[in-house]
């Protein structure tokens, strides 16, 4: 089930107005137009607010269940001024802001919350800055107009959480899929739920107009029991622990505790040996990390693979397709490592905010 709503104007907003409109937090989600797809092409003209409609939007292929991969959101963007179909090659930002208003928020069984900011991950399009054939991770902050070529991102080790620039109109290597005349992107959830995807567009002038929709996840059919222990530590008000179950695709649990040592998800995650579209994916599979805090929202300690103390995660054992189980021995926190859910360290106190 998918529902529309329309986001507040904004007329000719600077990059830093834009900030103030939605919190980082939420993760900043913005439209940047790029200078062109090829070499020596000629700036692209301004959009003049462009924006969604939600006869232009539609789920085709694939399941919005929790867990399943293959879903496709195709949209088309239009002109203001007279509604005209624009499919130019500039870039459509998406965004996961986690729970919608009408939903109740989601909790564990020891009723501590579950953030749900990196819950759904995306496949579109990706920028390359430094050329090195590899798209780049999502910025923060708008694309400059002099950003470079589009570039697809190669599934499944390229999924973005964070947010994903849509498919371009006539796109060839779309994975699976034939060259469309309209935008998509992939996506997916981890957890059943209610959520909201944000998209805004922004011109060349800096003109800018959002649109949000709300998507419904519902439970996969085969669901797992996943408890993830901290073995050496409990959280406290003065320093929580963030705990997160991701899986390869980059869409994650995470559970704030403010006391306590564990965590543990009863029939929420979808069983690990549920297939997905083998197009895009492996099977599903999990692995457990855990991030603590200090007074001041900086990461002191995090969890160490004993298998490889290079790695934060930790990968979720137990009988497959029924119970996962994780113990996490924390160490002290060194360099600024992305986390499973492809976010740096450094950057988890602005993206679970509202956990503080």
């Amino acid at each position: 089930m998918v529902k529309q709503k329309r986001a507040p104007w904004l007329g000719n907003p600077a990059s830093a107005a834009i900030k103030k409109v939605i919190p980082l937090g939420l993760g900043l989600l913005a439209l940047g137009l790029l200078s062109g797809c090829g070499e020596g092409t000629t700036p692209l003209a301004p959009l003049e607010n462009v924006f969604l409609q939600a006869g232009d939007f539609e789920i085709t292929g694939g399941s919005t269940a929790a867990g399943a991969v293959g879903a496709y959101l195709q949209f088309n963007m239009r002109r203001r001024r007279d509604s005209q179909i624009l499919n130019r090659p500039f870039n459509v930002y998406v965004d996961n802001l986690g729970l919608a208003a009408e939903q109740q928020p989601l909790v564990d069984n020891q009723n501590r919350p579950i953030l749900l900011q990196r819950s759904v991950a995306f496949l579109g399009n990706g920028l390359d800055l430094n050329g090195d054939g590899q798209p780049d991770l999502p910025p923060k902050e708008p694309p400059s107009l002099e950003s470079g070529p589009l570039l697809p991102y190669a599934p499944p080790g390229q999924w973005q959480s964070r947010a994903a620039l849509a498919y371009v109109p006539g796109q060839t290597s779309i994975p699976g899929r034939s060259p469309s005349d309209r935008f998509g992107l992939y996506f997916s959830s981890l957890l059943p739920y209610t959520g909201s995807l944000r998209f805004q567009a922004r011109d060349e002038l800096g003109n800018a107009f959002g649109s949000t929709f709300v998507v419904t996840y519902p439970p996969a059919a085969s669901r797992a029991s996943v408890t993830v222990t901290l073995a050496n530590l409990s959280a406290s008000p003065q320093e929580p622990v963030l705990i997160a179950i991701c899986n390869q695709l980059g869409a994650a649990a995470v559970v704030g505790l403010r006391s306590g040592t564990f965590t543990e998800l009863v029939d929420l995650l979808p069983a690990p040996e549920l297939q997905v579209d083998p197009s895009l994916s492996e099977p599903i599979r999990y692995v457990a990390e855990a991030y603590q805090f200090n007074r001041d929202r900086t990461v002191i300690r995090v969890s160490r693979n004993p298998a490889d103390p290079s790695r934060l995660s930790v990968p979720l054992l137990g009988s497959p397709g029924a119970t996962g189980r994780a113990d996490l021995t924390m160490v002290e926190a060194t360099g600024n490592p992305l986390t499973c859910f492809n976010d740096l360290l450094s950057d988890l106190r602005d993206t679970f905010a509202n956990f503080f």
